[in-house]
């Protein structure tokens, strides 16, 4: 087996398993897809990396019927939430799951979608 040689298999999308709810997720959970509101939405701001890196980050709360979760969308991501206000409903996709500090959060990746659903 040549091990250079990646497979990626195929990402399963809400329309093959029921979307997750806040309560299920877990840290390293991704690929996830649900619908959501948005009941907080903080101005962004520039954060420096221990690194030294800048980058910007928007962060907030969004939640389900039963419970709430923070959620980061960073740098050329936060574009996506420019016409999302609190109390939209809204669909993210290919999200992941990160605790920091240890507490969950939703992070808005490179390869995640917002679209906003209803106000």
């Amino acid at each position: 087996m040549n091990p250079t040689l990646l497979l990626r298999l195929p990402k399963v999308t809400s329309d093959m398993t029921p979307a997750p709810k806040i309560s299920e997720l877990r840290p390293g959970m991704e690929h996830l897809d649900f619908k959501v509101k948005v009941s907080k939405k903080n101005e962004a701001r520039k954060v420096k990396t221990f690194t030294g890196v800048e980058h910007t980050i928007l962060e907030g709360e969004i939640g389900d019927r039963e419970s709430s979760i923070s959620f980061a969308a960073w740098n050329e991501k936060i574009e996506l939430f420019r016409d999302i206000v609190v109390g939209d409903t809204v669909e993210l996709t290919d999200c992941f799951v990160t605790s920091y500090k240890g507490i969950l959060q939703v992070n808005v990746g490179r390869d995640s979608n917002v679209i906003k659903v209803s106000v």
